[in-house]
C-alpha cells in the first residue's frame, strides 16, 4: 500500500478544498499521484451531484468579469447563504463569468461545457466548487456585452452590474456600476431603450392631468412632466446617486467617456 504523507494531503485540501479524509483515499486510490487524484475526487463529487437535485438552490451570487472587450454577469445559485459569503465560491461564480466573456455566452447549459483559459470547463468548476460545499449548484442565468469596461458586486454578491464603454475609463465607469447597482428603477439606457407602450401610457396620463389649461401651457406641462418622469428610469439622465447635480450622461461625457450599455443582476430577480 502506498504512505502517503500529511503534507500530500494538505497539498491536494489546499487545491481542491474537499475533506482531507477525502483527499487522502483519493491519494491512496491514485498510488499518491497527485493529478490522478484530483481526476478521482472529480469524477466523485460529479456523480453525486445528481443526489442533491431535489434541493432548492434559493441563495448565491452574482458573478462578474471584464475584460475591456466584453463583460459578463453569472448568477450561480446554492443551497445557503453561509456557503454563498464564501470567498472560494465567489471565485467560482466569478471564474464562470470570465468563461461566458471569452466564448460570448448568454445560455447557462452552453457555460458548462465551455472551456476557459486555464481548461477548466464550466462543468468542472461547478464539480471542484461541490467537492468543497456539498451543495446543490445551479447557474441560474448569463448575459454578456460588448465593450465591458468595469464591474461592480455589492459586498453581499447579491447585486452586480457592468458598463460598456467605446472609450474606457474604469474609474468612472465603476462608479457608474455602483449608481446602477443602486437604482431601483431604470427601463433602459436613453429614451429610444424605453418601452413605447410605458411613454404612451404616460403622456396619456399627463394630457389627463392637464386638461383645462390652454394648449401652449398644457404642452409645457406635458413636456416638463415627461422628462422628469425620464430622469427617474434613463439611465444616463438619472442623477449620479452620490451627487445629484450631475447625471450620468454629463458624468460620462466630462470623463471622456461615451457609455453603450450596461447590464444589472439581482439575485432571483428576473428583470
Amino acid at each position: 500500500m502506498t504512505t502517503i504523507s500529511a503534507a500530500q494531503v494538505k497539498a491536494l485540501r489546499d487545491k481542491t478544498g474537499v475533506s482531507m479524509g477525502d483527499c487522502k483515499n483519493a491519494l491512496v486510490e491514485a498510488g499518491g499521484d497527485e493529478t490522478k487524484a484530483m481526476e478521482l475526487l472529480k469524477r466523485k463529487y460529479a456523480g453525486k451531484l445528481d443526489t442533491r437535485a431535489d434541493k432548492e438552490a434559493a441563495n448565491g451570487r452574482i458573478g462578474a468579469y471584464v475584460n475591456g472587450l466584453i463583460g459578463a454577469l453569472v448568477e450561480l445559485r446554492c443551497e445557503t447563504d453561509f456557503v454563498s459569503a464564501n470567498s472560494e465560491f465567489a471565485k467560482s461564480a466569478n471564474a464562470l463569468a470570465a468563461i461566458a466573456a471569452q466564448h460570448r455566452l448568454s445560455d447557462p447549459n452552453a457555460v458548462l461545457e465551455a472551456k476557459g483559459a486555464d481548461g477548466h470547463s464550466g462543468k468542472d468548476i461547478i464539480t471542484e466548487t461541490y467537492g468543497k460545499f456539498q451543495e446543490k449548484l445551479v447557474i441560474a442565468r448569463v448575459a454578456t456585452i460588448e465593450h465591458g469596461v468595469a464591474f461592480y458586486v455589492h459586498h453581499n454578491g447579491k447585486i452586480g452590474s457592468v458598463v460598456a464603454a467605446s472609450q474606457p475609463n474604469p474609474e468612472v465607469a465603476k462608479q457608474i456600476c455602483m449608481h446602477i447597482a443602486a437604482q431601483q428603477t431604470i427601463d433602459g439606457l436613453n429614451r429610444e431603450a424605453v418601452d413605447p407602450q410605458a411613454v404612451a401610457e404616460a403622456r396619456s396620463f399627463m394630457m389627463e392631468e392637464a386638461k383645462g389649461k390652454p394648449a401652449n401651457i398644457a404642452e409645457k406641462m406635458v413636456e416638463g412632466k415627461l422628462n422628469k418622469w425620464y430622469a427617474e428610469r434613463v439611465l444616463l439622465e438619472q442623477p449620479f446617486a452620490l451627487d445629484d447635480k450631475i447625471t450620468i450622461g454629463q458624468m460620462a461625457k466630462d470623463a471622456g467617456m461615451t457609455v453603450t450599455g450596461y447590464l444589472k443582476f439581482e439575485l432571483g430577480v428576473k428583470k
